[in-house]
């Protein structure tokens, strides 16, 4: 069975190039250009990766990818940014948001194609994730046996 990539990019030329080599390499794909838009079809198809831009109308990557992380069926789904918002900020809050990996804008249809196949990888391994928030702490000199 091939793999389902959904691209998820407002630029229509970056968005074709990425379609286009995925297919070449095989895969499926699936395309959104914004990040509503996206969330449905995650919900809808349920791909084996999503591959994000930031900046999206309607709602950005960031919020997309938390998103996921706290929806039950689909938290589990591998993320990569790609994205010319590429500082070290930008990194940090693209990963505290779950994704596992992030490539700045430019980037080689090499380094997306290592990109996607290091997501499939994680995805055939990567455990559950709690969405359950942590039970609130004890009071001072309380303790369990």
């Amino acid at each position: 069975m091939q793999a389902k990539i959904l691209c998820v990019e407002d630029d229509p030329g970056i968005l074709t190039l990425q379609l286009k080599l995925l297919e070449r390499l095989g895969y499926q794909t699936l395309a959104a250009r914004d990040g509503l838009e996206a969330f449905d079809l995650i919900l809808r198809e349920r791909p084996d990766a999503v591959v994000l831009d930031v900046m999206l109308p309607g709602c950005d990557g960031f919020t997309l990818a938390d998103k996921i992380r706290r929806t039950d069926g689909i938290n589990n789904t591998p993320v990569a940014f790609v994205s010319a918002k590429s500082d070290l900020g930008d990194f940090r809050h693209g990963f505290r948001c779950g994704a596992q990996i992030y490539l700045a804008k430019p980037f080689t249809s090499t380094a997306l194609q290592t990109a996607v196949e290091s997501l499939l990888q994680q995805g055939k391994t990567r455990p559950a994730v709690n969405t359950r928030k942590p039970a609130a702490p004890k009071p001072k000199g309380w303790f369990s046996l």
